[in-house]
């Protein structure tokens, strides 16, 4: 199973935010490119980069850090929070060169742009947020409902072209409670979605219980505070990050 290092950008920082409640934010690092450059460093394949300012306000800030690392790293990248126009996911897969654009919000309120970028840059190039809260998807940073369940919104997904899917129960993210299992196998078995888990992943024992699901097509992973606060056991022989900042030219990014 693909373990994928998160990494969650608000205010320029590297921070988490608890089940997505705003106002309980800690920050962990002054330098997302310096947090990046360990996740390589520690010989993980790829990353993900979620813009959280971009997630509330609905336009993505922090497109010079997003350039910054994408320049740092020769591993493959997906971004999301705030993709809410074209214009932007061209941007994002044609000038920093992300290699994969997540969409969250914009899908449950534009499936067109959906569309749109399969279309354009082929359903490899895109993959579907669902986020959760009490068998409901939540938008716009997991502050309102959609009300549509997670199911009828991955099975509308797939029916307009798209291959994979995030899935997270956001009142488990922060927490280290767990992914959400019954969930997780509810989506794979009755739609043929690939399914990456996020949230909730505390230690070693979550990976092998889903690597017992992952026949299923549920074949990756993405975690956040586990890695930060050293959850597995390995992580104490290699990681020697003091988090230093560092000073970096960043680059302009046209239209920007």
């Amino acid at each position: 199973m693909l373990v994928i290092p998160v990494i969650d950008i608000k205010d320029g920082k590297v921070v988490r935010i608890l089940e997505g409640l705003k106002n309980q934010t800690e920050y962990y690092c002054e330098s997302p490119v310096n947090v990046a450059k360990l996740f390589r460093k520690e010989n993980f394949k790829t990353l993900h980069i979620t813009d959280l300012d971009g997630a509330i306000n609905g336009e993505m800030k922090n497109f010079p850090l997003i350039a910054g690392i994408i320049k740092s790293l020769d591993i493959p990248i997906q971004v999301g929070g705030g993709v809410r126009n074209f214009d932007t996911v061209r941007i994002m897969i044609e000038e920093l060169g992300v290699y994969r654009v997540v969409i969250g919000t914009a899908a449950i309120t534009n499936p067109d742009l959906v569309k749109q970028i399969i279309k354009e840059y082929s359903a490899s190039k895109v993959v579907i947020g669902i986020d959760e809260k009490l068998n409901n998807v939540v938008q716009n940073g997991w502050v309102n409902y959609a009300n549509i369940t997670p199911l009828d919104f991955a099975k509308m997904m797939e029916d307009i072209g798209i291959k994979r899917i995030i899935y997270q129960d956001v009142t488990r993210v922060g927490n280290l409670t767990g992914p959400h299992i019954e969930r997780l196998i509810e989506l794979a078995t009755q739609t043929n979605l690939r399914i990456t888990s996020a949230g909730g992943i505390h230690d070693y024992k979550d990976l092998e219980e889903l690597s017992k699901i992952e026949n299923l097509g549920i074949d990756s992973v993405m975690i956040g505070r586990a890695l930060y606060e050293n959850m597995f056991p390995c992580q104490k022989l290699w990681r020697e990050m003091e988090c230093e900042d560092i000073s970096l030219e960043l680059p302009k990014v046209k239209g920007i």
